[in-house]
């Protein structure tokens, strides 16, 4: 009910965000007749209809079914905020669509007793840039990989203890452990049980977290994080079909998207193609755009075959010149190679002279990387 009298306002859940234009055609005139003509996209990627008469409840009830939107859980423990991970998304390295689906079948079949508790939120990104909002919530996974061997498989980081903690604070989840993406299930499965079996009554989560402490989860997951026992579907990530196979190059692998490093490269590829297109089109400033990005992600995926990881632009030049610089031969130090565009204009001549730049250091590093891979081998 609202604070208004006489009116009510109804949540659907809308499973993995995935809202289509044909039912939101017709939700639309459901709205527009019987409510306020309005709706709500809420953080949880769901719809909240407002200002629907008491009376008109059960006629919803009826409407709703038709259009698929009556699933129960609406901001329950089962209604998991995921970003679209490697479905459609090119940063993305574990598929978080996968496990969200595998987890809320999990929770509906052996945990229906919290399948009403509002109080622990379950949310997934498919890389470290958070837009499944894993952070902040009393049980993330961010999508990531582990190294068994030559060969990689998906992985997911175990984040405890996110969420609101009233009064307009916050607490932002601690990072506890890396495990192969498959093992999920048993991570949160461990978690729940833990939780019910030692929890007070009526104590929330995030109490029952902050209490119990990082390290005792930490300890609780550990036998998960063994990568020395992966079996074979450890290597196929949810939702998938084939293994995933290290890609020698670029665009080899059919599992290119669990792999960041061959993403990364891609990506650059890509890059290089935006920059000779908006040069065709006279788009100088772009063209440099494009052509400045291709070297910096060129980088960082080198950086992460020796598993040195950095965000920021600077630190990639910076240690890519210390680490890998004597490694790849180039005509000047790396650094002197991206910062050209500090000390140039955009004009049609440097902006041909930076696309080619780019188009040459990613041949050395596709070069080096293939090169590497077949000395591992």
């Amino acid at each position: 009910p609202q604070k208004q009298k006489g009116f009510y306002a109804i949540g659907i859940k809308v499973h993995l965000g995935n809202f289509y234009t044909d039912k939101a055609h017709l939700l639309a005139d459901l709205i527009k007749k019987y409510a306020n003509n309005e709706l709500r996209l809420t953080l949880r990627q769901n719809i909240l209809i407002r200002h629907v008469k008491e009376g008109l409840v059960p006629f919803f009830y009826i409407e709703l079914k038709k259009l698929g939107f009556t699933d129960i859980g609406y901001n329950g423990i089962s209604d998991i905020t995921s970003c679209p991970g490697t479905d459609t998304c090119n940063l993305g390295i574990a598929s978080s669509t996968g496990i969200s689906r595998e987890l809320e079948t999990m929770l509906k079949n052996e945990f229906p007793q919290l399948l009403e508790n509002k109080k622990i939120t379950i949310k997934i990104s498919g890389c470290m840039n958070s837009c499944g909002q894993h952070s902040m919530a009393s049980i993330g996974f961010q999508g990531m990989t582990v190294k068994s061997g030559q060969l990689v498989a998906p992985a997911l980081q175990v984040l405890l203890g996110g969420g609101v903690l009233g009064n307009g604070a916050g607490r932002i989840a601690d990072k506890i452990i890396k495990i192969p993406s498959k093992r999920g299930p048993q991570a949160l499965r461990a978690i729940l049980i833990d939780f019910q079996s030692y929890a007070k009554v009526g104590e929330t989560f995030l109490n029952y977290y902050i209490q119990q402490g990082e390290l005792y989860f930490y300890n609780l997951l550990k036998p998960l994080a063994d990568i020395s026992n992966l079996q074979e579907s450890d290597f196929i990530d949810w939702g998938r079909e084939t293994p995933y196979e290290m890609a020698i190059g670029v665009g080899e692998s059919a599992r290119v998207n669990v792999d960041l490093v061959a993403t990364l490269l891609l990506d650059s590829e890509e890059k290089v193609e935006n920059s000779l297109e908006a040069l065709k089109l006279n788009q100088f400033s772009d063209s440099i755009y494009y052509a400045y990005t291709s070297l910096v992600n060129t980088a960082k995926a080198l950086l992460l075959t020796k598993d040195i990881n950095t965000n920021t632009q600077v630190g990639i030049i910076k240690l890519f010149e210390d680490e890998l610089g004597d490694k790849i031969k180039l005509e000047s130090p790396f650094s002197e190679l991206v910062y050209q565009i500090k000390n140039n204009e955009p004009t049609k001549e440097f902006a041909t002279k930076y696309l080619n730049d780019a188009k040459l250091f990613n041949k050395k590093a596709n070069d080096f990387r293939t090169k590497t891979m077949a000395d591992e081998n």
